[in-house]
C-alpha cells in the first residue's frame, strides 16, 4: 500500500532537504534537491537555517513560484496622474 505524495503544504515552517525534495521532486528524485538547492543559493534559494536545522519552506516556495515566472506582485490601480507623455518637455505638472 503507497502512501499519499509529500506536497509543500504538508512540510513544517522548515524543514530538511530531504522532505522539501520529496516534495518538490516526488519520492524518486528527492535525493537530487540538496546539490539543486545548494547551486541555486547563490541565486537566492533559501539557506538552512542552522539554528532551526532546515530551510524555511515559505520562502523556498517563494523562490521556486518567481524562478519559474510566477510572482505575488498584483497590477495597481491607476492614481489618475498617468497622463499623456509629450517628447521634449522635461515635466509635467500637475493641477492640485
Amino acid at each position: 500500500m503507497s502512501r499519499r505524495p509529500l506536497t509543500l503544504a504538508d512540510l513544517h515552517l522548515f524543514e530538511t532537504d530531504e522532505r522539501i525534495g520529496e516534495a518538490v521532486l516526488g519520492p524518486e528524485r528527492k535525493g537530487e534537491f540538496p546539490k539543486l538547492a545548494t547551486l541555486l543559493e547563490r541565486d537566492g534559494m533559501p539557506k538552512i537555517n542552522p539554528l532551526w536545522g532546515g530551510r524555511y519552506v515559505p520562502a523556498v516556495k517563494a523562490f521556486l513560484d518567481a524562478d519559474n515566472g510566477l510572482s505575488t506582485l498584483a497590477p495597481t490601480k491607476p492614481d489618475g496622474l498617468e497622463g499623456t507623455w509629450t517628447p521634449g518637455r522635461s515635466a509635467r505638472k500637475v493641477r492640485a
